[in-house]
């Protein structure tokens, strides 16, 4: 369990984000405020700030666990963010699953990008330079200036994927062949909570939000198989 603050001064912008966050039975408690400045020092609360600026971030990232949330079009703030120090980055159109997620990594203190701001990131490290011609017309989009170095340019490419430790891979098998996590809890032999944080390594490490996205990635990776014919996994 957990608590949020929200730091967002626009009312509308205000209610999104709580119409999100509601539901979510592993937040124990959720407040908003206008400023970060506001948020109660010492307060081991998730901050979640919505389009801010730099220096904002910087100064929550200093003090708190944050998770930040930008425009689907703001490469730059997503760096930024990053280099902040942020413990997740996502859009302000993120889907409520993945925003769960997310405050669970920040929460259990990983990192978690979600794969809208992930993919745009990899395709400005690997794709068309900047305003080069590209084909039907026009020139390539371009990508928020990236780190100077190449070692700073590696530090922020997406990673290849992890290795799953053999306790997570047991435990998305059992996920994926649609136990709940009480289940899956009792058929390991451990607590609830550990399958719970076990799944939110493993989100962390394969960049999966629901449960669907978990299902296809143990299949991916050989844990299960699909029935012929059908989207499902063999159980």
């Amino acid at each position: 369990m957990f608590d949020v603050c929200v730091v967002v001064a626009e009312p509308l912008a205000r209610r999104g984000v709580r119409q999100l966050i509601d539901g979510n039975d592993r937040v124990r408690s959720l407040r908003t405020v206008d400023a970060v400045s506001e948020v109660a020092a010492g307060t081991v609360a998730v901050v979640v700030l919505v389009d801010p600026p730099p220096q904002v971030v910087r100064w929550s990232c200093a003090r708190h666990p944050t998770l930040v949330m930008v425009p689907e079009s703001a490469n730059g703030g997503t760096l930024d963010a990053i280099r902040a120090g942020a413990r997740s980055v996502v859009t302000t159109a993120t889907e409520r699953v993945q925003l769960w997620t997310a405050l669970d990594v920040v929460a259990a203190g990983g990192f978690y990008l979600c794969p809208t701001l992930s993919a745009r990131l990899r395709a400005c490290a690997t794709g068309p330079d900047p305003g080069r011609p590209v084909a039907g017309g026009g020139r390539a989009p371009a990508c928020a200036p990236g780190p100077g170095s190449g070692r700073d340019r590696a530090r922020f490419r997406p990673p290849g994927r992890p290795a799953l430790a053999p306790r997570e891979a047991a435990t998305l098998t059992l996920i994926a062949q649609g136990l709940t996590h009480a289940q899956a809890a009792r058929r390991l032999g451990i607590s609830e909570a550990t399958v719970n944080t076990y799944l939110t390594r493993i989100r962390s490490k394969l960049d999966v939000g629901n449960k669907a996205e978990l299902t296809r990635e143990a299949i991916t990776l050989g844990l299960v198989r699909r029935r012929s014919g059908s989207t499902d996994p063999v159980t």
